[in-house]
């Protein structure tokens, strides 16, 4: 396998250098050790939606677990597609 790329240089080559550079499933690699960590795991989420299950606002749960109401409003967003 080809050197990991640092941000710096996969940002200098361009989408099209880089595609015709690496194949999918290289980009797909690097592509997911360069996002940002969950703000919650998923044994977390989980109990986050059976909260919400139970009655709870979003706010509350929010307040709770430290995080934000829109992000709230993705995680259950993605479990309902």
């Amino acid at each position: 396998m080809a050197k990991e790329l640092t941000v710096r240089e996969m940002a200098s080559m361009g989408g099209r250098a880089r595609a015709e550079k690496y194949s999918k499933r290289q980009l797909k690699a690097w592509a997911k050790l360069a996002g940002r960590k969950p703000k919650l795991t998923e044994r977390r989420r989980a109990q986050l939606l059976s909260m919400l299950n139970g009655g709870k606002t979003q706010a509350q749960c929010a307040r709770e677990f430290g995080i934000s109401t829109r992000t709230i409003g993705r995680i259950v967003a993605r479990r309902k597609s």
